[in-house]
């Protein structure tokens, strides 16, 4: 089959396809690709600006939208800040744009296989390593992060998840989209456990499945789900020689071991893996390396694997893409265009680079599963919670219209924090304030409804509790967070008020209940969209007002520099009720700033994410940014 002739097959076949997946018809006509052959789509001569990310971001294709997402990464020098930036690539134009939303998630390095749920249209960000390449304020990282967070490209819009109970969800995992069951499977990671677990999006919940037996932990290696043979297919490792192909079947709880007959090299291979529907085959390209540190010399293989005939088999492309180190490819299928995608951020040249390739000789393919019937309805996703005394809090949220709800549930759960006075790393970086605010959250858990029968408003009130005692858990807790000997002073002051997490369950006419929402707590939610502004030597901020009642107004933090031995100092002795400030002592070295809110009993929130003043590599952004800007 030629290149036009595929072409006319693909569009007749997407046609049949429900409309979510169907591939524009200009996209597809210009995406032609020989058969076989790695085709470098970007940077070229005629194609736009490239930003030139650096090397551990995450991709996957946007059926919904037919994009290219990536988030996180390091930056253009390779192995500076552990960045939290969402990009879009639009293959019609090869043009990359930088979304800035609502507010980030902590940034990550070592941040493959993340996930896209082509049902709900939601980039899944699960956390890796974040706080050791400098630029990044600690007290956000111990309070910010979480098991998942969700981005929303339509409504650009970050979300925390906050999932609970939830697992150690560890960095360099390896995680695929289970299309028939839609949960993102995930197993080990650097510094993980051995442990195979799911999420569901859709009752944001988290399932530890215990398998009686399960592959040795990795870092690296990567995990494909095969749609026609129901397994997803897990090869490689980053650091290690493991000479086997695992196929876990979720349906059955089950890994084994292929052993198939002739394997890609298996030591130190790094392995990217996709799935290409067309082919009804897994697609790895493979690294092997002689050398060592700067005389590394590195070249990559495609291999394609059939689990239906175990077998795998060299492509032998016409042309493989530029050789690259480890992390530093992300590999993607888009089955609208039937092509798979790569990111690949080779170091000479230094370069970030999209490649497309086509298998030869695909075909028509079953379409896409439809969205899987659900008893339950959704989850609430995003709630209020305003501290307007120390016995008076208020939860609101938004009513889920036209889904069946008649009510929802009210859960409650005691919360241990730590202050800033407590945190070694939190007080380096900034004298605690009199009453010291919360650091860290420790423990939380376990929930309890305080409810009795479903509410119908959207609206609850309660009065049932006393903010001025510190809580203690009774019971096991749904989350924990330690801090070792050296991060934690004893003598350190503790928290003065006690912390409360909510969540809330709808309930549908049937009585059947939804999974939980995230977890909202009564500290002040993080301020959103955040913006900063160069003018000479000072510094311009901007931001909306939060939605909690009663606030006191909001403090200003500037980040002086990259290392934890830089000072953070906040601006605002005071809380300011603008939604906008001016540091006119930012001078000409670059900053970062934080916002946090302070509640009716003087209590600081979350951190906002930050924004820079006179950023790093500044020169790349140029072309993607505005006066004001993130």
């Amino acid at each position: 089959m030629n290149s036009s002739e595929f072409l006319f097959v693909t569009a007749l076949l997407m046609a049949a396809w429900p409309a979510r997946v169907v591939a524009q018809p200009d996209l597809l006509s210009q995406l032609s690709n020989p058969a076989n052959t790695w085709v470098k789509r970007t940077p070229l001569p005629a194609t736009p600006v490239s930003p030139r990310l650096g090397y551990e971001g995450a991709c996957v294709w946007d059926s919904k939208r037919q994009l290219i997402i990536r988030y996180g990464g390091h930056n253009q020098g390779g192995g500076g800040e552990q960045g939290s930036e969402v990009w879009t690539c639009d293959l019609l134009a090869w043009k990359w744009t930088l979304k800035e939303p609502n507010t980030s998630p902590p940034g990550v390095c070592c941040n493959a296989q993340n996930a896209f749920d082509p049902a709900g249209g939601r980039y899944i960000r699960f956390p890796s390593f974040s706080g050791s390449h400098g630029w990044q304020w600690w007290r956000e990282i111990y309070l910010n992060d979480a098991s998942v967070w969700t981005y929303d490209l339509a409504s650009n819009t970050w979300r925390n998840m906050r999932p609970l109970p939830a697992p150690h969800v560890a960095p360099l995992r390896c995680a695929s989209w289970d299309s028939d069951e839609q949960v993102v499977v995930v197993f080990g990671g650097e510094g993980g456990p051995r442990e195979t677990l799911t999420y569901n999006p859709h009752r944001n919940q988290w399932r530890w499945m215990k398998p009686k037996s399960q592959p040795e932990p990795r870092s690296g290696g990567q995990m494909a789900y095969d749609s026609a043979h129901k397994v997803h297919v897990m090869f490689g490792s980053q650091f290690t020689n493991d000479p086997h192909t695992w196929l876990y079947d979720l349906r059955k709880n089950e890994w084994r071991d292929a052993k198939p007959a002739v394997m890609p090299p298996t030591d130190k291979n790094d392995a990217v893996l996709t799935y290409d529907p067309f082919r009804k085959v897994v697609v790895a390209i493979i690294k092997m390396t002689t050398g060592t540190d700067d005389s590394a010399q590195h070249r990559l293989e495609t291999w394609t694997y059939d689990a239906g005939a175990n077998q795998w088999a060299k492509l032998n492309p016409a042309q493989e893409p530029d050789s690259s180190g480890n992390r530093a490819r992300q590999l993607m299928f888009a089955p609208e265009l039937g092509l798979a995608l790569l990111e690949n951020c080779p170091s000479k040249p230094r370069e970030q680079q999209i490649w497309t390739l086509r298998l030869s000789d695909s075909g028509p393919t079953a379409a896409q599963p439809s969205p899987k019937p659900r008893a339950e309805p959704p989850i609430v996703e995003d709630a209020v919670v305003s501290v307007l005394s120390p016995t008076h809090v208020e939860l609101t949220w938004k009513e889920l219209e036209g889904k069946g709800v008649i009510g929802y549930h009210v859960e409650r759960a005691a919360t241990e924090v730590f202050s800033e006075d407590q945190l070694v790393r939190l007080k380096k970086q900034t004298p605690p304030l009199a009453q010291p605010s919360v650091g860290a959250i420790h423990r939380i858990g376990p929930f309890n409804r305080v409810t009795i029968a479903p509410i119908k408003a959207a609206t609850f009130i309660d009065t049932n509790i006393d903010l001025t005692t510190p809580q203690r858990l009774a019971g096991e807790p749904v989350y924990e967070r330690k801090f070792n000997r050296e991060q934690f002073d004893e003598a350190g002051r503790p928290y003065r008020f006690g912390v409360l997490a909510y969540r809330i369950r709808a309930v549908n006419a049937g009585g059947v209940e939804s999974g939980p929402s995230p977890a909202f707590f009564t500290i002040p939610s993080a301020p959103q969209w955040l913006f900063s502004k160069e003018d000479g030597a000072a510094c311009h901020l901007k931001w909306t007002p939060n939605s909690e009642k009663a606030l006191k107004g909001y403090r200003v933090y500037r980040m002086n520099g990259r290392y934890d031995k830089d000072s953070i100092p906040r601006l605002t002795a005071d809380p300011i009720l603008a939604t906008a400030y001016t540091d006119a002592t930012a001078g000409k070295s670059s900053h970062r700033y934080y916002v946090v809110a302070v509640d009716a009993l003087g209590q600081e929130g979350f951190p906002s994410a930050p924004v820079w003043f006179e950023r790093e590599w500044k020169q790349y952004y140029k072309p993607f940014v505005g006066e004001w800007h993130q």
